[in-house]
């Protein structure tokens, strides 16, 4: 005997999702981290500019490469949300 309830099975459905305004992950990213650097590179810059031999030069550059990388990490790691609304439709009656 057959059942009065219909069911779909949605076990091999797929969703996939991607930015809107980027063609991929990778771009989004590479611009997250280019608006994020870009006021530590003017501050660079500036103190490049002020520091009084090679060694200290090096030594502004390390502490840089330092913040950068921690930057970079905030970024990676940084949770995003996702808000989603899932809307089915299909005809229950047919087969």
């Amino acid at each position: 005997m057959e059942s009065q309830i219909k069911v779909r099975d949605f076990s091999k459905a797929t969703v996939s999702v991607s930015p809107a305004e980027y063609s991929s992950w990778s771009e989004a990213r590479s611009d997250l981290m280019t608006e994020a650097k870009r006021p530590l590179k003017a501050q660079l810059q500036a103190e490049l500019g002020t520091a009084a031999d090679a060694d200290a030069q090096e030594q502004i550059r390390a502490a840089f490469n330092a913040r950068e990388k921690a930057i970079e990490h905030d970024i990676d790691h940084k949770p995003l949300e996702l808000n989603l609304l899932l809307d089915v439709s299909y005809n229950f009656l047919s087969k």
